[in-house]
């Protein structure tokens, strides 16, 4: 027969592990119905009609993956390419390129992916246009590396940087994807990147499991034969 005498501060060692790992699960949990909000939002975002974006942005937030319209002209002297990105493998840059709105003020607008060997078939309409596309607001993350204006290095679409490097003024704190692509048209448009993983119901699964497991370790640890 065996019998089951723990320690006083093993059990205590155990209770705290427990209670340690069923909290990481269950904050996962709670990320998890945060995140999967946060899509659905994005979507139904996504998904209304386009509107003229407002020449004044007092809450950029708001506009945060709308799609928007703008009248105006690319400023092609100022194309910023963005690297590396790659397409079905092939690597390749985003050009972003500042557009003189008609009411005034600059946007920079990523027109979408491109290629070295695509850049002297690259589509740029001359004349005053009117855009369709998805607003943006971006941020560099943890593993990008830093831009170098003097270089004309750019990892990320710092829309200030660039503005500021063109020496533009009356830029606009947002950035603007070219919201569709076209077959065969170059820098291909739609390349919205939401860089939004939602891992989290597999960490909560881990996190529960190593709970459970601790117990058990801790069980089989302390049975002793009588």
């Amino acid at each position: 027969m065996k019998t089951f005498k723990p320690p006083v501060s093993a059990t205590l060692l155990s209770l705290l592990a427990f209670t340690i790992l069923i909290g990481l699960g269950t904050w996962q949990v709670q990320r998890l119905q945060w995140k999967t909000a946060l899509l659905a939002d994005i979507s139904t975002r996504m998904e209304k009609p386009p509107v003229p974006l407002p020449e004044k942005l007092d809450t950029p937030e708001d506009w945060k993956y709308r799609r928007v319209t703008m009248a105006g002209h690319y400023l092609y002297d100022h194309e910023f390419l963005v690297k590396p990105r790659t397409l079905d493998g092939v690597n390749g840059y985003h050009m972003l390129v500042p557009f003189a709105r008609l009411s005034g003020g600059i946007v920079m607008v990523n027109r979408g992916w491109i290629s070295d060997e695509l850049m002297s078939k690259a589509n740029r309409p001359a004349g005053t246009v009117q855009m369709e596309g998805i607003v943006q607001l971006p941020q560099k993350n943890y593993f990008t590396p830093e831009n170098n204006p003097p270089k004309n290095d750019w990892y990320w679409p710092d829309v200030k940087a660039m503005g500021a490097a063109a020496q533009f003024r009356n830029v606009a704190p947002v950035l603007v994807i070219v919201s569709a692509a076209k077959p065969g048209v170059y820098p291909m448009g739609g390349k919205v990147e939401l860089n939004i993983p939602n891992d989290h119901k597999q960490y909560a699964i881990f996190w529960f499991l190593m709970a459970a497991i601790s117990q058990v370790i801790f069980i089989l640890r302390f049975r002793q034969q009588g």
